[in-house]
């Protein structure tokens, strides 16, 4: 039979913030050092009934140890977890290094990294051992390539980190209440449409990975307002397997032959998008342009240099590493707007005749 929460949890609950170790005392009748004993676990001897009614007091209030206090107090660097969706991907390996490289310069701060390879279920597990390894912030950088499918379980559990003093942030859109640092993918999708309708495109296709979350559908929203402004035709086309580099482009050509445009919703889809033009015997930018989104060593390797969308992944997560460094030591920051994305042109776009 479930325990009822006393008054004093009740209390505690209610207040900002976490349960202190004051709080769990209180709850147990016990003194602050004997309870710190107990849920240090440091060997120190305790009558088996305060252990029981102090274990029994942490678990009502829901107490987890502060270890950005003991973290200060010893003079290390507080734990910050950053889990990302797929490390073979170079989207995610930038914004690790960007996240990592800051925590480090700041000195405060450790980020530990996971590697959620693109399952939700995996991110589910990451964020549960993260808060169990009492981190003090949370950097969910997956994606969200699946927002469907276990969308409940994860709000339930960053809410619960978050009741429990976890600062959780975002780099994409995910339909959770934390703070979310990117930039605006509406605008990111207009962006892309905008620069081949300037160059005179009226036919064009759209490469996409699978439409199961905000991001995507923000960016296909942006393209296709933009299109349907200028009287454009388009055609949508998803890949078989989400994550891999697009082989849609080739089936794309083969039934909308007139196609003189495609938009790659990521630099990922971009890079087989210019193999799967020349697989049918045309080139870029001679016979098909092609428009990135996102800005990684691939799209400067790239032949011929890709005309991108740059979604300013480094910003984005040195905001949320500082946001969360702020947080834990109860400094307030607002939400600074974060810069646009920007333009960069290359020479993957001719302009139609």
């Amino acid at each position: 039979m479930p325990t009822l929460p006393t008054k004093s949890a009740d209390k505690a609950a209610r207040r900002s913030g976490s349960p202190t170790l004051v709080d769990v005392a209180r709850e147990a009748d016990v003194s602050v050092s004997t309870a710190g004993r107990v849920l240090r676990d440091g060997g120190w001897p305790v009558d088996a009934e305060l252990r029981e009614r102090v274990l029994a007091a942490a678990d009502r209030l829901s107490y987890v140890p502060n270890l950005l206090a003991r973290t200060l107090r010893a003079g290390r660097p507080a734990l910050v977890g950053l889990v990302v969706g797929n490390m073979l991907d170079p989207y995610y390996g930038e914004v690790a290094e960007a996240i990592t490289r800051h925590a480090e310069a700041s000195s405060t701060m450790l980020a530990m990294v996971c590697n959620m390879q693109r399952d939700p279920v995996l991110e589910l597990k990451y964020c549960r051992q993260l808060w169990e390894h009492r981190v003090s912030g949370l950097i969910l950088a997956g994606g969200g390539f699946d927002q469907i499918t276990h969308h409940d379980k994860l709000v339930t559990i960053l809410d619960q980190m978050a009741r429990n003093g976890v600062v959780v942030t975002t780099l994409s859109p995910r339909g959770i209440d934390a703070p979310v640092f990117c930039v605006d993918n509406v605008m990111v999708g207009r962006m892309a449409a905008s620069e081949l309708i300037e160059h005179g495109h009226r036919r064009i296709g759209i490469t996409i990975g699978h439409v199961m979350n905000d991001v995507r559908k923000q960016r296909l929203r942006g393209m296709t307002s933009v299109l349907e402004e200028a009287g454009a035709e388009y055609h949508i086309a998803q890949p078989e397997k989400d994550g891999e580099p697009d082989t849609s482009v080739d089936s794309l050509l083969a039934e909308h032959p007139s196609i003189t445009g495609i938009i790659a919703s990521s630099h990922m889809i971009s890079m087989g998008i210019i193999d799967g033009v020349r697989r049918t015997g045309r080139s870029v930018p001679d016979d098909i342009s092609v428009v990135g989104i996102g800005n990684t060593k691939l799209v400067e390797w790239s032949m011929p240099q890709l005309t991108h969308v740059d979604l300013n992944l480094q910003t984005c997560g040195r905001a949320a590493l500082d946001f969360i460094a702020a947080s834990v030591v109860g400094e307030s920051r607002d939400l600074v707007p974060l810069p646009p994305p920007l333009l960069v042109r290359g020479d993957s776009i001719a302009r139609v005749q």
